[in-house]
């Protein structure tokens, strides 16, 4: 009886030994999951704003580039028009 009641013990003792040992490494992988994770937060977020300001350029230039070919049409269609009105003559005939 004595020597199951040790065996007992002893198997628990170790147990609890290692039910220890597991919780604490569990403690700091959960820590450094955590800090992990706020590592990929702050990237995803430091990409995010780096697309966006992309995105923004973009348009900016888009839209100089529609309007530099909206004033050019308007350039070449004043010219377009003052050449007919100086040969309005030749078109009446």
């Amino acid at each position: 009886m004595e020597q199951i009641l040790a065996f007992v013990l002893g198997v628990s003792v170790g147990v609890f030994v290692w039910t220890v040992v597991v919780a604490f490494r569990t403690s700091k992988l959960a820590k450094q999951n955590e800090k992990d994770i706020r590592n990929l937060e702050d990237w995803i977020s430091r990409n995010d704003e780096s697309v966006h300001r992309r995105i923004d350029q973009e348009i900016d230039r888009v839209n100089n580039l529609h309007k530099d070919s909206i004033s050019y049409i308007d350039s070449r269609a004043d010219k377009l028009d003052s050449k007919i009105e100086n040969n309005k003559h030749l078109l009446k005939g």
